[in-house]
């Protein structure tokens, strides 16, 4: 069968993103540990999860800025793992992203089968995901506190049933209401386990993470993440006709929106939300000395994630090609037109 691809309309419109990194306090460096970076993209590429084409457009995307903004401390070994980890992440998400749900339920079962038994090697055999995810989990337990691992593996577990329910959402088309949505995206976006890594190393009880007060702090990094990260891909995902699974679809239909409607009310969501963080996070909750500054680091890692994310949506060229840090400085977007994809 032919693929035709063809342009509904030549006509363009423009709306603009809103200013999510206003009044916000967090700004890392970059790690310095390039070389680290391309260790890691080069572990990649040693399983060949894609045909030529696909790796430059992988490559394009600049993973390693992520990891580089995101955990800007870490080095040697821990880094290492850290930016694995990211690259695992958006190689399962284009896995994932073209699979169905049966077959998203298989991926993240040998993902997750390798994290809980990394040193059994199914007698099928591993599969890409499985392969990738059991070596770069054995080279984490090698500098991970047992606690750290374990709050991992139960994060990912969660984050990898999340992308299988979107994948079924996806297979009967079904568009969630916004609370509906946002409870799902929580999931998907695999942001908690990404947190488990800053402070890898340490040992840092339960009761710590789970306090309200951190929780509250890392429940807003996350949703931040969410709304920056479906305002700067909804142009992309709209135009392909993927936007069903991003909540300025979600927001559109539910609330009978224009696009720049959509955008002013997600902005206005944000600040409320930045402006919540920011208070919360000048009262902390404290223990006692030996484990309130792994706190404090652990909720400043919240804070730089939320950079990170925004400044890499526009460093990469994953939503906006080349024009991403020209986009950046006046937020204004020209709206793709939509494709159809024709069989014959």
């Amino acid at each position: 069968m032919a693929l035709i691809t063809s342009l509904k309309s030549t006509e363009r419109t423009t709306f603009v993103l809103p200013d999510l990194l206003a009044n916000w306090p967090f700004n890392p460096e970059p790690n310095p540990c390039q070389d680290i970076v391309a260790q890691s993209a080069a572990w990649v590429e040693s399983f060949k999860p894609f045909d030529a084409k696909a790796q430059n457009a992988f490559n394009r995307c600049k993973f390693g800025i992520f990891a580089s903004l995101a955990y800007p401390h870490a080095t040697g070994a821990h880094f290492r793992v850290a930016c694995d980890l990211m690259n695992l992440f958006f190689v399962f998400d284009e896995y994932s992203d073209c699979a169905d749900g049966e077959a998203v339920g298989k991926q993240a079962a040998d993902i997750m089968n390798a994290l809980r038994y990394p040193d059994t090697i199914p007698p099928e055999g591993d599969s890409l995901l499985g392969a990738m995810t059991r070596d770069f989990w054995l080279r984490t337990m090698k500098c991970a506190s047992e606690s750290s691992a374990q709050r991992f593996i139960r994060n990912f577990d969660e984050y990898t049933d999340a992308v299988r329910q979107e994948a079924v959402d996806r297979d009967v088309g079904r568009i969630r209401s916004v609370p509906e949505y946002l409870k799902l995206r929580r999931g998907t976006i695999g942001v908690h386990p990404s947190f488990d890594y800053y402070l890898l190393r340490d040992d840092l009880p339960d009761e710590c993470v789970n306090h309200p007060d951190v929780q509250r702090l890392a429940s807003a990094a996350v949703d931040m993440t969410i709304l920056a990260n479906d305002v700067y891909s909804y142009n992309k995902e709209q135009s392909k006709g993927e936007d069903s699974h991003n909540l300025v679809a979600v927001v559109m239909k539910e609330h009978d929106l224009t696009v720049q409607e959509a955008m002013n009310y997600i902005g206005d969501l944000y600040n409320h939300i930045r402006k919540q963080y920011c208070e919360d996070f000048q009262d902390l909750p404290r223990f006692n000395d030996n484990v309130d500054g792994l706190v404090r680091e652990f909720c400043y890692g919240t804070g730089i994630w939320v950079t990170t994310n925004i400044k890499w949506s526009f460093a990469s060229e994953r939503y906006f090609g080349k024009e991403g840090m020209e986009i950046m400085k006046h937020r204004t977007v020209t709206l793709l037109p939509k494709v159809d994809k024709l069989f014959k």
